[in-house]
């Protein structure tokens, strides 16, 4: 049995058998070929899943709503067919929604997204939460927000997040004419989880459109050229990865967000500088500069490990040797770790701007990059100077991108 095949048959046996278990099924299903037969039948249009948020902590009124909005009707018209069935095999509502893998492919989405439905919403941004999406905004579907706070109903979430949700979609349905407000599942998040979950969100889209700017820049660039910069990105995303854990506070349940923010920072930052130097905007840096600005470097890095907030990492009880995990404090022996990294981060972009740009002063490449670093070492002081933008890490959200 080929793959595919053997992904059809699965697939139609997860839904024959969501099906048997849906409300409202009349007989028991005793074998293989009722379960297929059934599973041929236009058994979405029937099936409402149970809503799994607590009603018991939301405001009345928007209990109320979320109850009436239960048994709202699903146009037929957008459900997927049974013919339809294998291309959505293993399918990613989310990622088809916001374009991870490709551009957004809404209609793709939405017929993905009734199915995870049917088979329970097994992640926050799943099934029901891109329908509330697809049918508020108007994506390929008629615009139908009724239907839109169905799926934020059944979708689910914390108290407030629920409350501000259906209130957000209740004054986008007093909208009557274009142009709509857009909508996304993300705009009304409150809990730390869901920050979390839109922000991983935000940069699946980001890294998406990363991409292809990075497909872009290496398709004008020599075999040498190109080899300097998968060597420039390796380096820089083993750095960043370790940057983003060791020098950003992640306590609390929001902290998540702030790491995953902190990596698509510095990832845009890379994208920016790549381009720079391929436009010859680097500033000028002589030897001298760049020695000023290591000295400057290595005295505020010596100043930051004196920083008494810092704290070695303790080890871990159950597991002799590993170092505890600090949930939100930047240890001593992380920023040694992280520092190393750098030094190997700059040298890569020294080679690769030699590359590049052979008539560029390699003083010039030195003192850019470890300007950078000051500025975001800075942020790790006691009381850091007035707000550099490098302190500043925004949560990012899919609302916050141009679809």
């Amino acid at each position: 049995m080929t793959k595919p095949l053997r992904r059809l048959v699965s697939t139609v046996l997860m839904l024959a058998l969501t099906c048997a278990a849906a409300p409202g099924a009349r007989a028991q299903v005793t074998s293989i070929a009722q379960l297929l037969t059934r599973a041929a039948r236009p058994w979405l249009p029937t099936y409402n899943p149970t809503t799994r948020w607590d009603f018991t902590h939301a405001q009345p009124a928007v209990r109320q709503v979320c109850r009436r909005s239960e048994m709202l009707p699903i146009p037929r018209a957008d459900l997927p067919t049974a013919a339809q069935l294998p291309e959505l095999a293993e399918c990613n509502a989310e990622a088809l929604y916001y374009g991870f893998d490709a551009q957004p492919n809404d209609v793709r989405a939405r017929r993905c997204a009734y199915l995870e439905r049917a088979l329970g919403d097994r992640a926050p941004l799943s099934g029901s939460a891109v329908l509330s999406m697809i049918y508020a905004n108007g994506l390929n579907v008629r615009r139908n927000v009724p239907l839109a706070i169905k799926f934020a109903c059944e979708a689910g979430g914390a108290p407030a997040e629920i409350d501000g949700r259906i209130r957000h979609l209740q004054r986008l349905a007093e909208r009557i004419s274009p142009p709509w407000p857009r909508f996304d599942f993300c705009d009304d998040v409150t809990s730390g989880f869901m920050t979390g979950v839109c922000a991983a969100a935000a940069e699946g889209i980001f890294e998406a459109r990363r991409k292809i700017i990075i497909e872009r820049i290496a398709s004008r660039y020599s075999p040498a050229q190109k080899a300097a910069f998968i060597a420039l990105q390796y380096v820089a995303r083993t750095y960043f990865n370790v940057q983003s854990q060791e020098e950003v506070d992640f306590s609390g349940t929001a902290g998540h967000a702030f790491v995953i923010d902190d990596l698509v920072r510095h990832e845009q930052m890379l994208t920016r500088d790549v381009e720079a130097l391929n436009a010859r905007r680097v500033p000028a840096g002589t030897a001298r500069a760049a020695q000023r600005a290591e000295a400057r470097l290595e005295a505020l890095y010596q100043r930051v490990l004196a920083n008494p907030a810092l704290r070695p990492a303790s080890p871990d009880p159950l597991l002799p040797g590993v170092p505890m995990s600090r949930m939100g404090t930047v240890s001593r022996e992380g920023l040694r770790v992280d520092q190393a990294l750098w030094l190997s981060y700059r040298d890569a972009w020294v080679h690769f701007a030699a590359v590049v740009q052979p008539a560029l002063a390699r003083s010039a490449v030195r003192t850019w990059i470890t300007r950078q670093r000051i500025n975001g070492l800075r942020c790790l002081l006691p009381d850091p100077p007035a707000a550099p933008a490098a302190c500043h890490i925004p949560v990012l959200s899919p609302s916050h991108l141009p679809r």
